[in-house]
């Protein structure tokens, strides 16, 4: 990534100062001045703004991303991605020390917890200059990251899943970090759920982002935001709202978001236009515009979460900050149904497998 940014630094200082100093040796200047044609003289900054652009990341639409997007329509799962894949990825547990983060008194006592960690085939932690992608998936009640993924060293439907897309060329390799919001110090969930977002930013990610390879060159707030393309936030039912709540307050570091078989409860259960309104103006608060990330919700269509989720993206369809699309290249929010699915697994995994390809980029 260093290597890629001092070319590219070499190219945009070409932009600056002029082709004529690259290219003082090739002739182009002789050229130029033969034909006398400024749009001769400007095609040739083509090259170099392409390749800058590549490098770097940087982009032609403001912060949009410069990515082809799959359609966003609801696709059957293929029965084959249930099994074990030839080349598959592994699952190893991920241990971090949090504590109560709304405890002022100083006096808050710190404990371990672990997540489940999908790695992609070909991970190696020794290869620091190979960088992925991190979904963090967050569980539905009564329910651990072993709902996802079984266990260490262990293989379940959603591992197949991924390992079948990443194998097809259908997303790129990608972490799947798979974390709970139970704790020692609070038997509320929804308390939890809602309150998770700040373990993630001061107990997860800082440690977890440093021992993976991930976007993040570091975990400084500016790195953070400028690997923000490259994180995504993703859960089932209570991890749904956790979605949410997550969506609410970390923009500047997460851009994408899937939240499956739950709406937001900031405002309480089964307010879908207010808490739509409230969302809005959430994102409006933060800074960033529709072009800065994108929400890839689902449900199945027998879900009993479903007749509160799609009011509220119904109600978000109406709003500035959300633009409904059937691509992310023309806006940020859809919902996909799974017809005749309910509130499991079943439905879960769908909606990853038709999720998982639009996250990134």
């Amino acid at each position: 990534m260093i290597f890629k940014r001092i070319i590219a630094l070499c190219l945009c200082a070409c932009l600056i100062f002029g082709t004529s100093g690259c290219a003082k040796n090739s002739g182009a200047d002789d050229i130029s001045a033969e034909t006398g044609g400024e749009d001769l003289k400007h095609s040739k900054l083509i090259p170099f703004i392409i390749s800058a652009a590549l490098l770097t990341g940087c982009n032609f639409g403001g912060n949009e991303s410069m990515r082809k997007y799959p359609d966003n329509e609801y696709k059957e799962l293929p029965q084959e991605y249930m099994s074990a894949c030839e080349n598959g990825g592994k699952v190893e547990k991920f241990v971090y020390t949090t504590r109560d983060n709304l405890d002022f008194s100083g006096n808050a006592k710190e404990f371990e917890k672990y997540a489940l960690v999908y790695l992609p085939e070909g991970y190696d932690e020794n290869d620091t200059e190979t960088r992925y992608n991190v979904l963090y998936l967050m569980h539905g009640g009564s329910d651990s990251p072993e709902w996802y993924f079984g266990g260490e060293g262990q293989s379940t439907q959603l591992k197949n899943i991924i390992d079948h897309l990443i194998a097809n060329g259908e997303c790129e390799p990608t972490i799947v970090c798979a974390v709970s919001y139970y704790t020692e110090y609070s038997n509320d969930a929804t308390k939890n759920c809602k309150n998770f977002y700040i373990e993630l930013t001061k107990d997860i990610i800082p440690v977890f982002e440093t021992k993976y390879h991930t976007y993040a060159e570091d975990v400084t707030p500016e790195e953070l935001k400028n690997s923000r393309r490259h994180r995504a936030f993703g859960g089932f039912s209570m991890g749904a709202v956790t979605t949410w709540a997550t969506f609410e307050n970390e923009l500047d570091i997460i851009a994408y978001y899937m939240p499956i078989s739950g709406d937001c409860w900031a405002k309480g259960m089964s307010q879908g236009e207010a808490n739509a309104e409230y969302l809005d103006e959430k994102v409006k608060e933060s800074g960033w515009g529709p072009e800065d990330f994108y929400i890839y919700s689902g449900t199945g269509s027998n879900d009993i979460a479903e007749p509160n989720l799609t009011p509220q993206i119904e109600a978000m369809k109406k709003l500035d900050s959300f633009k409904w699309c059937k691509n992310f290249k023309n806006g940020n929010l859809y919902e996909a149904v799974y017809e005749g699915g309910y509130h499991d697994v079943n439905t879960v995994v769908r909606i990853i497998y038709n999720g998982l390809p639009k996250m990134f980029g």
